[in-house]
């Protein structure tokens, strides 16, 4: 019952999540994230959940997500305290992600790229979670940053991968494996992104230069003729990979 509650949760808070926080359209499209979910299963939302305690005080008196109306579940996201970062931390992640992946190859012989997946997902979800406080406090000096700027933080630890600054890329792992929560989620974590097979796409549609309504829908429509039968994307950016599938 509450791995099934979770997934209703998810599925319709993340609309008003995203229109909340400022985050284009074309990122993060719905059904695309949806699918993902799907894929995961209900056991492995929860399983992911569970290490950090994410859902501990929603799954203790599960709200029916038919039972509230659009209006109160803005109210209730705008109430949400991470709710200012959240929509600026999923923006950088896709603005470095491509650079990030890109250095894969070039630095395997000196770090394993598993290591720089795992660093980057607790430095995308560590500003929205109460237990992300410590760990990013102690990783702010290490990045030249500011614990309160995990934009900056997370802008940061690309430019050290591009770089290949092994060092600082280390130092910054060796810091997230002093908690053992954030060590075990990070282990369900790839579990679950390894066995789910579907590569969500990121980004809906390119922005348009203009507000050209039938050419966006023709983007659009082209866009979704490249993908699959089964939604995957063989040119796109892969979660699986960013994760630990390299």
């Amino acid at each position: 019952m509450a791995e099934q509650t979770l997934m209703r949760l998810l599925k319709t808070v993340f609309p008003h999540l995203k229109a909340e926080s400022g985050i284009p359209p074309w990122l993060f499209p719905e059904r695309s994230l949806n699918q993902a979910m799907d894929a995961v299963g209900d056991r492995g939302l929860l399983r992911v959940s569970q290490p950090l305690r994410i859902a501990d005080g929603v799954l203790a008196s599960p709200p029916d997500p038919l039972t509230i109306s659009p209006a109160e579940w803005q109210v209730a996201v705008r109430q949400w305290r991470p709710l200012g970062q959240f929509g600026l931390v999923m923006t950088a992640f896709v603005e470095v992600i491509d650079a990030v992946m890109a250095q894969f190859e070039r630095l395997q012989p000196a770090i394993d790229p598993m290591i720089i997946c795992r660093s980057m997902a607790v430095l995308l979800y560590a500003p929205l979670v109460d237990r992300g406080k410590m760990v990013t406090e102690e990783l702010a000096p290490v990045l030249g940053g500011q614990a309160n700027q995990p934009v900056q933080l997370i802008l940061s630890y690309a430019a050290a991968v591009v770089r290949g600054d092994i060092p600082t890329l280390e130092r910054v792992y060796q810091c997230i494996l002093k908690y053992s929560g954030w060590r075990e989620w990070l282990s369900v974590l790839q579990e679950e992104v390894l066995r789910c097979r579907l590569e969500p796409r990121l980004v809906a549609v390119t922005p348009p230069p203009a507000t050209d309504l039938t050419g966006l829908l023709a983007t659009m429509m082209r866009e979704d003729m490249a993908y699959d039968e089964f939604g995957n994307d063989p040119a796109g950016d892969s979660v699986n990979t960013l994760l630990g599938q390299r």
